[in-house]
């Protein structure tokens, strides 16, 4: 009887050993499966990144105040990318609005419904454009900007701009309104646009972000373009001084 007790001992200390062993083991490969999936989505969700300034301003509260955001695919696929936009904090009277894969938004549309296609590695600094109205009012507002393949909202990557109206100097804001705005606006091949400014230049980028045309602004007063050769297409007339981007206008040829 003795000998039996004390075999049903050791046969229950091993089944209980046991028992924690299985349970280590498999406590671990839970543990393990949840590192793994947790640095696989990290990964997937690493298409794009995007760049630019976290705080924008204008040295007038009357002026709309503007925000120039660089969205590159480093993925090796090409993606069809929208913008979503939420607004963290505006005051009221106050409103905001975007412009993404060749059209503007008011400022009740959340989702762009134009999607911007970018192949794996580019970069497109032109696309995209967050605007900020004060009215006149001095104010902050803060608006959180997401970018994702059409196919996979939840690969996303997100950069949230303040505008806040106090610091750009009043210099930089002169040469920005040195430029008119082109019209005819849609053109067929002739475009025209005053120029107030000194010596300057003027590329016009596609959606793509390529350089398509450069021209030397060398004189004050009406400028003519012939657009003839170009492509019918949205563009963008990047003006730029002393090697600075200081102003860009939308340019549609049909």
């Amino acid at each position: 009887m003795l000998i039996q007790n004390l075999m049903y001992s050791v046969i229950k200390n091993i089944k209980a050993k046991f028992c924690i062993f299985v349970k280590n083991i498999t406590m671990r490969k839970i543990i393990l499966s949840i590192i793994v999936i947790t640095q696989i989505s990290f990964v997937v969700a690493q298409s794009l990144v995007i760049t630019g300034d976290n705080s924008v301003s204008s040295s007038d509260i009357c002026l709309t105040t503007h925000s120039y955001l660089t969205v590159k695919n480093v993925s090796n696929k090409n993606h069809d990318i929208v913008c979503e936009k939420n607004v963290i904090s505006e005051p009221s009277g106050m409103s905001n609005y975007f412009c993404w894969g060749g059209l503007c938004y008011g400022s009740s549309t959340i989702i762009s419904s134009n999607f911007l296609t970018l192949q794996a590695g580019q970069g497109d600094a032109v696309s995209f454009g967050g605007y900020f109205d004060a009215y006149c009012d001095q104010g902050v507002g803060i608006v959180e900007y997401c970018f994702y393949p059409v196919t996979d909202t939840i690969d996303r990557t997100c950069f949230t701009v303040t505008y806040n109206g106090t610091s750009t100097s009043f210099s930089e804001y002169s040469l920005a309104t040195n430029v008119g705005d082109f019209y005819p606006n849609p053109t067929n091949d002739i475009v025209y646009f005053n120029y107030r400014g000194d010596l300057a230049s003027l590329k016009l980028i596609d959606i793509l972000g390529n350089n398509v045309k450069e021209i030397l602004i060398s004189q004050k007063g009406v400028q003519k373009l012939d657009l003839s050769d170009m492509n019918k297409g949205i563009y963008f007339g990047n003006l730029i001084v002393n090697n600075e981007v200081v102003s860009i206008k939308k340019l549609i040829i049909k």
